[in-house]
């Protein structure tokens, strides 16, 4: 200590200054969340702590040769767990969705068009005719 009360920092602290801005500098959230996936196709189980669907499906993507491509996006929250063979984990995953799966021996790919209720394409606007000199003696 100083003669002030103040505690100077020597060069032994270095390392704990890293720490201590390496710690604060991480997203608590980033921590929280995690996918571990475990078995084969047959017998999946999946674990999940606040992670999204779209996290979900991006693990299985390298567990399981599964590919996705989504219309929305899929930030909602994934349930605690899944198990079972690979078909019926992607029906529970997105349960609520509208989608498609196409399945080969080596891989599996996955649509996502919405949600269920929802129009994924909105109906085109009617075509306004231009007013002629005869519809306006009606």
């Amino acid at each position: 200590m100083s003669q002030y009360g103040v505690r100077l920092f020597t060069r032994s602290d270095g390392g704990l200054i890293a720490l201590a801005i390496a710690l604060a500098s991480t997203s608590p959230v980033a921590a929280l969340a995690e996918v571990h996936v475990e078995g084969n196709p047959a017998a999946v189980r999946i674990a999940t702590s606040q992670d999204s669907i779209d996290n979900v499906l991006s693990a299985l993507g390298t567990t399981f040769n599964v590919r996705y491509r989504s219309a929305i996006k899929l930030d909602m929250a994934a349930n605690p767990t899944y198990a079972g063979p690979l078909e019926r984990v992607i029906a529970n995953l997105l349960n609520g969705f509208n989608y498609i799966v196409k399945r080969n021996p080596d891989s599996t790919e996955i649509i996502i068009l919405g949600r269920h209720g929802e129009a994924a394409i909105p109906p085109p606007a009617p075509k306004l005719q231009p007013a002629s000199v005869l519809s306006r003696w009606r």
